[in-house]
């Protein structure tokens, strides 16, 4: 079942805009271009910077810091760097509303999956 969780209204994000949002702990962004709103990772995959810093360019969320750019179809960067592709999300814009799917959110978080590390020496 899905659990769709409320972020934003559609008048919270100016055509073009960025907006930062949380899903419980995990931070994301908001895309908005025209009618299309883009729920993605907040943060970059290649230096962890801030997107919301970024922009909207030709359906493209460009990074402020090393400005490779994400596809807002697919998260595909941009030819020539080695990164993660962008994380992104299941939205629906209900009554002007934008809600994400907050269990994918959960099954797929933008900082990516937590490492629990065991230090404790073997007997």
């Amino acid at each position: 079942m899905t659990d769709w969780v409320k972020l934003a209204h559609m008048d919270d994000i100016a055509d073009g805009g960025l907006l930062a949002v949380s899903v419980q702990e995990h931070r994301l962004v908001l895309v908005r271009d025209g009618v299309v709103v883009t729920a993605c990772q907040a943060n970059c995959p290649h230096q962890m910077a801030k997107l919301v810093a970024g922009r909207l360019e030709n359906g493209r969320l460009v990074c402020p810091h090393h400005l490779a750019s994400f596809s807002l179809n697919d998260g595909k960067v941009s030819a020539g760097w080695e990164v993660a592709d962008l994380r992104l999300y299941p939205i629906q814009i209900t009554d002007d509303s934008i809600l994400v799917d907050a269990d994918a959110v959960r099954r797929n978080p933008p900082e990516g999956k937590k490492v629990t590390w065991n230090f404790a020496k073997p007997a």
